[in-house]
């Protein structure tokens, strides 16, 4: 695996503000993006899950063509490159990105042998002259509970700069009670609120705990529901929706 050079994004929808009432779709989707199961699957959500952001981790991006996402524009956060395709967190939205700020991990999973992980912050306008990030989390994972805790530290250290509202999704990886207690740590320390999910067992959990979550802050929270999708992935999908 070979550390990236190449974060594509695609941005047509610069033109548009971000309503005052929102949803979003998070989702490990497992690298399927590029399947025809997943299509079908993806389009079929929508429909019945309307989203103004799509957070999805573990992307899988050709470098010969853009993503299939023909409605919505995107970034995308590399964590992985080999000669074909990018892999990483990408955020698509039908609003205007602001800015788009991409990191990695500084330690690599299993001691060093394998990869990164990939961090994507974008910022959106609302109408009233206001902001709104969104933040597309992958947490690192098969690395000590050290490494675990120094990564999310210096995650939490970028996101105090951020004052406004902001809105944190993806997959945490705190499959430990002591990986918990840091992620409680980190939401303590940022002044975050954790959504509440219907339907939580629809959730991937590893000993019991649940892997995927959203966080926000200076927005409320009108629902938030886990969508069994049948095993398009290792992961469902959370969709929530949003008020300012």
């Amino acid at each position: 695996m070979f550390v990236p050079n190449y974060f594509p994004s695609k941005l047509t929808h610069q033109e548009e503000m971000l309503p005052n009432t929102f949803s979003l779709l998070v989702w490990n989707i497992h690298k399927e993006n590029q399947t025809s199961i997943f299509r079908v699957t993806l389009q079929s959500l929508l429909e019945k899950y309307p989203s103004d952001f799509l957070l999805f981790q573990e992307v899988k991006h050709p470098k010969a063509k853009t993503l299939s996402l023909e409605d919505y524009s995107y970034a995308l956060a590399s964590n992985i490159e080999t000669s074909k395709n990018i892999f990483g967190v990408s955020t698509a939205a039908k609003v205007h990105f602001n800015t788009v700020s991409t990191s990695m991990s500084s330690n690599r999973e299993l001691a060093g042998f394998a990869t990164h992980k990939s961090l994507l912050i974008t910022e959106h306008p609302f109408q009233n002259n206001r902001s709104l990030h969104i933040v597309n989390l992958h947490a690192i994972n098969f690395v000590s509970l050290k490494s675990f805790t120094l990564e999310l530290g210096k995650i939490e250290r970028t996101l105090q700069a951020y004052s406004g509202p902001i809105i944190i999704g993806g997959d945490f990886n705190n499959w430990s009670n002591r990986r918990v207690q840091v992620l409680e740590n980190f939401q303590k320390q940022l002044g975050l609120e954790k959504a509440i999910i219907n339907q939580p067992q629809h959730i991937k959990t590893i000993f019991s705990k649940p892997l995927d979550h959203v966080f926000y802050r200076g927005v409320t929270l009108i629902k938030a529901e886990a969508i069994n999708t049948h095993k398009v992935s290792d992961h469902n999908p959370i969709y929530a929706t949003f008020s300012v």
